[in-house]
Order: structure tokens, then sequence, then C-alpha cells
């Protein structure tokens, strides 16, 4: 017969209880992950003062895998894609959405040029840097980044307005060379608003994008066994 583990842990989620002491004293605790009620087998509860919750739908709610190893009495919890990273801490909610697009944008862009060798996409993309030397790490044998994602972000420098005109962008990259060599590389981008060029009665960037990147300083390069992409998708193996 199948053993069924309920597991719980002290997490941090949003607790919809209204007042607390009361919702204690009826006994009912609601979870709420990333905005959506969460039901489970297993209501949470509260032990000293702390409110325990099931780790194995709270984990599968953020995307993450949960096994139970009854030999070795191991429980795994394993992440998918890019592990996420708090670096500055800084509240971007005023950097718009349309402009968080444009940098979002053109970080892709620049990745799938280092990534494919394409000079265009670099050239587009960036202002002051050394294509040729960027285009050189594209891999003969075909692209290597499975996937990226934007970490964090920060106001790098002001203009004499005060106004933000450079951002500082943390960027995760899982990448292989190889079934053997996988890693996830860290990347902070500056980018910036592309210089308007005047022409006649009209402005325009000259075929940049809207922001480019102005300096790519590689932070961090950690090698990993496993690569989950995402829940259908796995390159690697747990060793």
């Amino acid at each position: 017969m199948k053993k069924k583990i309920i597991l719980s842990i002290l997490t941090t989620i949003t607790v919809m209880t209204g007042v607390l002491g009361s919702a204690y004293a009826a006994g009912v605790i609601k979870l709420n992950v990333n905005g959506s009620n969460l039901q489970t087998e297993v209501a949470p509860k509260v032990v000293n003062n702390r409110v325990m919750v099931p780790i194995s739908f709270v984990s599968k709610a953020l995307g993450a895998s949960v096994s139970w190893n009854g030999k070795t009495q191991t429980v795994s919890i394993n992440t998918i894609g890019i592990p996420n990273e708090n670096v500055w801490d800084e509240g971007m909610d005023k950097l718009g959405s349309f402009h968080l697009a444009s940098i979002n944008n053109t970080v892709q862009v620049f990745l799938t040029g280092i990534d494919t060798g394409d000079v265009d996409l670099l050239e587009k993309s960036t202002i002051g840097l050394d294509l040729d030397r960027l285009k050189q790490e594209h891999n003969s044998m075909g692209p290597t980044m499975l996937s990226t994602k934007i970490l964090d972000m920060k106001t790098y420098k002001k203009d004499v307005d005060g106004l933000p005109m450079e951002y500082l962008v943390r960027v995760g990259i899982q990448s292989h060379f190889g079934q053997d060599d996988l890693k996830v590389d860290y990347w902070d981008l500056t980018v910036r608003l592309a210089p308007l060029i005047v022409n006649g009665n009209s402005m325009s960037t000259e075929g940049k994008m809207e922001f480019v990147v102005i300096k790519r300083e590689v932070v961090k390069s950690n090698p990993v066994d496993v690569h989950r992409v995402f829940p259908g998708y796995t390159l690697g193996s747990s060793k």
C-alpha cells in the first residue's frame, strides 16, 4: 500500500483571514498564492502561533515538483526555470509598463543576437559595445540559451532633471553545451534610452530599439545537474 506523506512547512504566503484572531477562533485559514485561493486536502493550521501549510500543495502551486523517497526519508522540491533573485529591492512601479516592455524586448533581442551570432540584432539593441567580440560567443553548433529571464532591475543613473536615464538589469540564462555541461549564467546589463537623432522636422533612433544595451557584466555562472525549463521538458539528470 502506497504511503501518503503529508508535510507542512512555515512559508511566506498571503494568509487571508480577515481579523487574524477571529479567524483562528473559527479555525478557517485561507491560502492565497499569486492571487488565487488554494484548496488543500489538509487544512492549514496554527501551531505555537505559527501558520503551518502543506508544502506539497503550495510548492506545486508555485510551479515546483515535489517527490518523496521513502528509502532515504527525503522530500525533494525542484523548481521550474530560473530561480528568482531579489538583488536590489528597488520598487520599479514608476517605470511604466510600456518602458518595461521595451526594456524586455531589448534584452531578448540582445541575448538572441549573442546566442545566434546575428550582428544585425546586436546592432539594433546596443550602442558602444564590441559586436565582433559578442558574436564570437555564439556556439557554432547552434543556440545554447534554453531560457532567459529578467530577475531584477534598478535605476542606475539619472539625468540632470532627476529622471531615470539608465537602468541596471539582472538577467538569468539557462544554457547548455551538451548534456553534461549545464549552467545558469547571471548577467548585469546596463540599458538606456537610445538617443534621438534630428533629421529635418522629425526625430528617430535611426534603426536602434527604444532602449539599448550599453554595458554587459558577467556576474556569475552556476553549474547545475539538471535544467527544468518547463514542466514538460527536463535536460540532464539529478545526481
